[in-house]
């Protein structure tokens, strides 16, 4: 099988799979391709194929630069929205400086964390709603919340 036949055959599962992992993000088909393209450099990517681990090291790749906010994937994709967008203005510059000191703890925390947290904290979500609109289990995002509030309590 070639690399070609590989993704004719095995592409929704991959789409199925990077929207797993980004939590049905926009970034999810830009995730894959990204994913593809850095296999496709590969100078032993027959070998991965014929192995039968072409999938698995896919959804590694897609795995690993979903997570890391040093990987290019972050740099190139995300990074350019990662403040907190307020749609209300802060009234006094005490709460602006909140503000900034909210997102410079916020920007501590892996990226996974950050938008979640994000997610829930301008879209009036609970745990139950993001996790229908998501796809992420509640109990997963409970312990996010969670553990994001702690840090951010913590560092204030």
């Amino acid at each position: 099988m070639t690399f070609n036949q590989f993704l004719e055959h095995d592409y929704q599962a991959l789409v199925e799979a990077a929207h797993k992992i980004t939590g049905n993000s926009d970034l999810s088909h830009d995730l894959l391709h990204y994913a593809i393209e850095e296999m496709s450099h590969k100078a032993n990517l027959q070998d991965i194929v014929d192995s039968g681990g072409a999938r698995f090291y896919c959804v590694r790749i897609m795995m690993t630069q979903h997570r890391s906010q040093t990987g290019p994937f972050y740099k190139q994709f995300v990074k350019q929205n990662e403040q907190l967008e307020f749609h209300d203005k802060p009234e006094t510059e005490e709460e602006h400086l909140d503000i900034i000191k909210v997102n410079k703890i916020l920007d501590e925390l892996n990226w996974y964390e950050k938008e979640l947290f994000k997610l829930f904290a301008a879209g009036n979500h609970s745990y139950s709603s993001l996790s229908r609109e998501t796809g992420i289990p509640r109990t997963s995002i409970s312990l996010t919340i969670n553990r994001v509030r702690k840090h951010i309590k913590k560092n204030i």
